[in-house]
């Protein structure tokens, strides 16, 4: 059997718990960073049926409007 001693073993515990800690943290930053919206007047588009604005994500060519759930086309815009 192992010999370990209270304080060796409470500083084992809590070395594990601080190790998870950080991996959990790292990963949480990392989510964040990949599912960050970026706001930009190129993500903001306005409903040509109820002109409610809202975002949507890049490379989009067709998008539902959250309010009223129609079909809205995303045009290029210039000069913005």
């Amino acid at each position: 059997m192992i010999g370990l001693d209270f304080a060796d073993g409470l500083f084992i515990y809590l070395t594990v718990w601080l190790i998870t800690l950080a991996i959990l943290w790292g990963r949480e930053l990392w989510r964040q960073k990949v599912n960050d919206w970026k706001v930009s007047s190129s993500q903001l588009f306005t409903c040509d049926k109820c002109h409610y604005a809202f975002l949507t994500k890049e490379n989009t060519n067709i998008t539902r409007c959250p309010r009223c759930n129609s079909m809205c086309l995303v045009r290029k815009r210039r000069g913005l």
